[in-house]
């Protein structure tokens, strides 16, 4: 598809439609009713401060996440992450068609640069606003680890060495649900860790700044410490 195509479709892609269409399609899937459809637009409608999408204001309500991301995967009407530092601001869609083409470029000899990491290296976006971004697209909320001390038992939960691989900090652990941190998002290492908690126990996924999860793997922690998250 050529770039200027691409461009012109993403300025095209209503943030609105594309709202309505999360909301019936939950509704069709009886994870929500239409009274949460309308609760949520009319949060969105009266937010202040960073806009956030329907997904987002539905997860606060209590959604859970997987089945809000299994939605938008099943249909594929997850927003492209292009389409989200548009909506946002971040960068004009003179610098998106820049960055594709040079992600066009890297892939035509087989290297694949990510989009979002690419417009931080051309100087277009921060890589705080590159994480804003990576969460509305995964509908992963940001937390910070400043401060967070994690326990040897709740990272023995998923596995040292797989932690350590992976970059995973368990935020908590209860018995409905375990909580982790992630440097980024990775669709396999999330798809694994669901299957692995599969029994009646729901995976609740959080970004935190790579930095921070280094800072949380590399530290000796105490194991008396408690998580606060819950």
């Amino acid at each position: 598809m050529h770039i200027s195509f691409q461009i012109a479709r993403l300025k095209k892609d209503s943030i609105p439609i594309i709202e309505k269409m999360l909301g019936q399609i939950l509704v069709e899937r009886s994870i929500i009713s239409p009274r949460h459809v309308q609760m949520a637009l009319d949060r969105q409608k009266n937010q202040k401060g960073k806009y956030k999408y329907i997904g987002e204001i539905l997860i606060e309500m209590g959604i859970p996440q997987e089945k809000i991301n299994e939605a938008l995967d099943v249909y594929n009407k997850r927003k492209p992450i292009g389409q989200i530092f548009l909506d946002l601001k971040i960068i004009t869609p003179d610098q998106l068609e820049k960055a594709l083409e040079k992600q066009s470029q890297f892939a035509k000899v087989a290297i694949r640069r990510p989009l979002g990491k690419l417009l931080i290296e051309m100087g277009f976006t921060t890589y705080d606003e590159y994480m804003d971004a990576l969460s509305k697209h995964f509908n992963i909320p940001i937390v910070s680890l400043k401060n967070f001390y994690p326990s040897p038992s709740l990272q023995r939960v998923v596995g040292e060495k797989y932690a350590q691989k992976h970059r995973i900090v368990v935020l908590g652990d209860y018995s409905e649900k375990i909580k982790l941190a992630l440097n980024e998002p990775n669709p396999f290492v999330m798809d694994e860790l669901r299957r692995v908690f599969s029994s009646g126990k729901r995976v609740e996924f959080y970004l935190a700044n790579p930095a921070e999860i280094d800072y949380c793997l590399r530290g000796k922690f105490d194991p008396f410490s408690v998580s606060h998250y819950r």
